[in-house]
Parts: structure tokens; C-alpha cells; sequence
């Protein structure tokens, strides 16, 4: 296995980037933007020319509770899980549709972003674009290498015939012993944010890539299937495996998508794979898709730096890394609560997941939490699944989110205001002592569209930068971003449940995130802040897509 550095440096390029994009934001910003609605503003979706198409069925209506993905409900409700399916067209239908389709249409006169997914995006650029790849052939499904296009629930094949052993190598190999029903890649388009954000949208990307993925494991997770996540495989095959250049757009992430949960059995090693086997098995494709900006992309030529260092090449076994290393240590200082979120819960088929998919919001354009405090069973049953293990090539199998999670609780019935720690038990417990105001009135300051003083709670995630460059190299940087998107999916799906918006914002003084939630490592990085509670009725009017 081989990462990228930066050669003749003290410092790998990875790090560089991490302390450009958290201490010089405002030089990033500095560098000018693109303007939305003009000619450097790209197709929010990627639609192929000269290619064969096929529009997919109606998504059905329910996909089941919001919460099986989760091994500890499955093991609380071994009766009532979903049984394992094959992935003909329906089921191919629901996952995509609900993993990264279409969900409102926003109209009137502040209809600026028109277009909601059911993954949030900033500015709702969405620069991720998601490819299936079946194994074999389904009911009303061809096998074969398919991009996903959300605006008409469209499949384009752009190879046919099942994955390829290459591909298979590339990846990592599987888990189990009957290899994967498909594999699902989520790829950045980096021009759909760069335009805009330069530099800094390899951060906006990651976190979106993680969103993404997150929403695949629960939608596979109601459908009866088991996502296994590969943060780390071959760039360059799997790039051109999807006609990618590897530059403009490059896959982020791959979910093996199996009919049962494997056992926990080591990744198979990924060999080498001999140019000869590559043009024989992959020959290079370069479909055409249509194109309409004309942004220099040298604009953001930092963040094709980073990316490129982050490339990964097959060879040696990629090993397992120890999540314990990743995570703040397990005893709290200081802490005087403990509060339990293992209680009672409702069962199986209480919380539709396709429901909480079309109710999941950022609060809109402008957004003023406002009405009672929340009840503490509400906030609970948001957090209790935040961190549960995910199925990953961390490990050999289930590993914990390499990430922390605070909360800020400024109004919930039944718990005290003030800091709070997720622990995975799960349970909060209570950080006395710390001074949130200034924390408060700075990301007032930072995010005005935004009133955090009125949230029922703020979520911090925070993750290990140095760690994930020692298990990672300079591909610590999307990984972490992409782990903590994975948590902030499940919360604000959690959330929405419950009739909560959750609206991710980037706009906070990591410094003062970093003192109030005591810190002093400054290893440690927020990644995430989440303002939550409830949304107010405003001029913004957004019709659900219901079929």
C-alpha cells in the first residue's frame, strides 16, 4: 500500500491541508468565488449523451424502520428485522431513489436552491455522484455498471457484464464467503463545489460523501441488505473501472451491498493487477456527459494536490487500524451525570425510515428554531444510535465511527443546560463548569442565517487529525471528514423523526469549540457542528416529490 506525501517536506501534504482549511479559511475565501446561476455554475446533475438508459419503477411508498441498520436494534428485535432480498429492479428502485433522490421541490420567490435531495448539500451543489455495479443479472435489471441520474430515477449502464475480478482486487475483497449482490460507488465531482469554494470544497465534498453513505447503509439497512464500507482501494481502477479521469471527479468511497451479514473474516488482500489483465478485463471508457461552465479548474489547484497525495495503489494487504487510537481517552475529567439512552424504545415498524427521508430538512434558508423545549426522550432517541459500529475495512468487522461526539443541550425537559459527551454505551455525560455563551454568540456572529441561541441542542463531531494521518496518510483527511458525515446522516434522519431540522454549518471558530468541549490536544479537530430543533413556518414553501 502506498500514500501520497509531499516529497522533500517535513510535513505530509495531508496535514498541510488540514491546517490550511481550519486556520486560513478566510484566505481560502479570500481567493474569490464563482457566481451561482452564471456560466462558471455547473449542471447540479450529471446526464450522459449516447448511452442506454433505463427509467427505474416508483420507489415503494414504505421501506421499513429507520433503525436496522443498527446491530444493537436488530439484536433488541431479532424477530421482526427484514428478511435478506436479491436486488432486482424494486429494490434497486428504493435504494437509490431514497438514498440519493429527489425529495422537495422549493418554490416561490426565495426559492434560490430549487432541488432537495435527501442528503444534505451545501448551497445544494451536490458534487457527489453515485454508481451501481450488480453482480448478476435481476428481475427487470441488467447486470452491469450503471450511474445513478436523480432527476428522472434513471439508470445509464456504462459497462455490461458483472464485476470484474480487477474490480474485486481493487476494492479489497469481501467479508463473506459468497461475495457481494453490488457494489455501490459514491464519486466527487469537485467542480460543483470548487466553482465556488476553491480549495476548500475537498472539505465540503468529504463531509457530503460521508452523508451519502451514511443514507446507503440505512436504506440498504430496511431493505434487508448489508452495506460494508471501503474507505481505502485501488484510485486508478476503480476510476477507470467507471470511466472517471481521476482528476475532475474521483470515486470517494465504495459500500459492498451482500443479502446477509458476513462473518467477521479479514479482507482478502488485494494483489497487484498486471496492465495486460486491465486492458483485457477494463478497457478505458470516456463517456460523454454534458457540460456547461467553463471555470479554470487551476482555481482550486490546492485541493487536486491533497487528493492526489490521498491515492492509493494495490499491493500490499491494507491492514486493520485500532479505532481506540482515534477516539479521546474513555475517562471524562470533571464529569458529575450520567445520563442513560438505552431505554425503552418503540418497536420495530414505529419509525418508517422513507417517512423520515422525505421529513429530513436543514430549517431553510433562514433558520430560527423555535417552540417548546424538547422532551428528553426526543433528544435521546436522536443520539442513542449516533455511534453504533458500522461494517468498514477499518476492521475485520463492525468498528466505532472514528469520531467524537459532543452535545450542547440549551433546551430539553428532563436534562440540565450544558455540555454533554456521547458515550457509546450509548449515554450522555454531563462536562460541568463550561462557559457555552461565547460559543453561542460566536457562531450567531459567524452563520447569521442561522439562530443557534434558539437551537434546543448544537452536536459537535470531532475527530483525530494526526491519528488519521499516522493510519491513514494524507487519506486521513477525507476518511475523518467522511466517518463524521456518516454520524451527522444518522442523527439528522434520527431527528427528523422526532420533527426536528438539523442544518450543518461549517461557520464556527474551531479554537473556541475546541475550549469549550476541553480539549487540549490540539490533535483533536471539530469537523461538524449541528444546530438543532424545530423549524418555523416561513415564505419558503417546499412540495414533498411523492410519486
Amino acid at each position: 500500500m502506498t500514500y501520497g506525501t509531499a516529497s522533500g517536506t517535513g510535513e505530509s501534504v495531508g496535514l498541510r491541508f488540514w491546517h490550511r482549511t481550519f486556520e486560513g479559511v478566510r484566505e481560502l475565501f479570500a481567493e474569490g468565488h464563482g457566481e451561482e446561476g452564471g456560466a462558471d455554475d455547473p449542471l447540479p446533475v450529471k446526464t450522459y449523451r449516447g448511452l442506454p438508459r433505463q427509467v427505474l419503477s416508483e420507489p415503494v411508498r414504505a421501506l421499513g424502520d429507520a433503525r436496522w441498520s443498527f446491530a444493537a436494534f436488530r439484536r433488541a428485535f431479532p424477530a421482526g428485522r427484514p428478511a435478506p432480498r436479491r436486488l432486482d429492479e424494486p429494490a434497486v428502485s428504493a435504494l437509490l431513489g431514497y438514498a440519493y433522490g429527489l425529495g422537495r421541490l422549493e418554490l416561490g420567490p426565495y426559492a434560490v436552491w430549487p432541488y432537495h435531495r435527501l442528503v444534505a448539500s451545501a448551497r445544494c451543489f451536490y458534487p457527489v455522484e453515485v454508481y451501481l455495479w450488480t453482480a448478476a443479472a435481476a428481475d427487470g435489471l441488467p447486470t452491469g455498471c450503471h450511474h445513478y441520474d436523480p432527476a428522472h430515477h434513471a439508470l445509464t449502464r456504462l459497462r455490461a457484464g458483472g464485476i470484474p475480478d480487477a474490480v474485486r482486487s481493487a476494492v479489497g475483497g469481501w467479508g463473506d464467503q459468497c461475495g457481494p449482490l453490488a457494489l455501490l460507488f459514491t464519486a466527487v465531482c469537485f467542480r460543483k463545489t470548487a466553482f465556488r469554494y476553491r480549495d476548500y470544497a475537498y472539505r465540503l465534498c468529504a463531509q457530503e460523501a460521508g452523508l451519502t453513505v451514511g443514507n446507503v447503509l440505512l436504506v440498504a439497512g430496511a431493505l434487508g441488505l448489508h452495506g460494508r464500507v471501503h474507505h481505502r482501494f485501488d484510485d486508478g481502477i476503480v476510476n477507470r473501472a467507471l470511466g472517471l479521469d481521476g482528476d475532475e471527479e474521483t470515486a470517494f468511497a465504495v459500500v459492498q451491498l451482500s443479502c446477509a451479514e458476513p462473518s467477521a473474516a479479514a479482507p482478502v488482500p488485494a494483489p497487484a493487477a498486471a496492465p495486460a489483465v486491465l486492458d483485457s478485463a477494463l478497457p478505458v471508457i470516456r463517456p460523454e456527459h454534458l457540460r456547461t461552465d467553463t471555470a479554470d479548474p487551476d482555481a482550486w489547484a490546492g485541493l487536486r494536490e491533497v487528493d492526489r497525495a490521498a491515492r492509493l495503489t494495490c499491493g500490499d494487504a491494507w491492514p486493520p487500524v485500532d479505532p481506540v487510537a482515534f477516539r479521546l481517552p474513555a475517562d471524562v475529567p470533571g464529569a458529575d451525570a450520567r445520563v442513560p439512552l438505552d431505554g425503552p424504545q418503540p418497536g420495530p415498524g414505529e419509525l418508517e425510515l422513507a417517512a423520515a427521508l422525505r421529513a429530513r430538512d436543514s430549517g431553510g434558508r433562514m433558520f430560527l428554531p423555535g417552540g417548546a423545549a424538547l422532551p428528553a426522550h426526543r433528544l435521546a432517541a436522536m443520539l442513542r444510535y449516533a455511534v453504533e459500529p458500522v461494517a468498514s475495512d477499518h476492521t475485520r468487522g463492525d468498528c466505532r465511527p472514528l469520531v467524537d461526539c459532543h452535545v450542547l443541550v440549551l433546551g430539553a425537559d428532563g436534562l440540565d443546560a450544558g455540555l454533554y459527551r456521547l458515550e457509546p454505551s450509548p449515554a450522555l455525560v454531563r462536562l460541568p463548569g463550561r462557559d457555552w455563551r461565547a460559543v453561542l454568540a460566536m457562531l450567531c456572529d459567524r452563520t447569521p442565517a442561522v439562530n443557534s441561541a434558539k437551537a434546543d441542542a448544537l452536536v459537535f463531531l470531532t475527530v483525530n487529525r494526526c491519528q488519521g494521518e499516522r493510519g491513514f496518510g494524507a487519506r486521513g483527511y477525507r476518511i475523518l471528514h467522511q466517518e463524521a458525515g456518516i454520524v451527522a446522516q444518522r442523527i439528522s434522519v434520527l431527528a427528523a423523526v422526532t420533527g426536528l431540522s438539523v442544518r450543518i454549518t461549517n461557520g464556527y471558530h474551531e479554537g473556541l469549540v475546541r475550549e469549550l468541549t476541553g480539549v487540549g490536544d490540539a490533535a483533536y479537530v471539530p469537523v461538524f457542528c449541528m444546530v438543532v430543533g424545530r423549524r418555523r413556518a416561513t415564505a419558503q414553501y417546499e412540495v414533498p416529490l411523492t410519486w
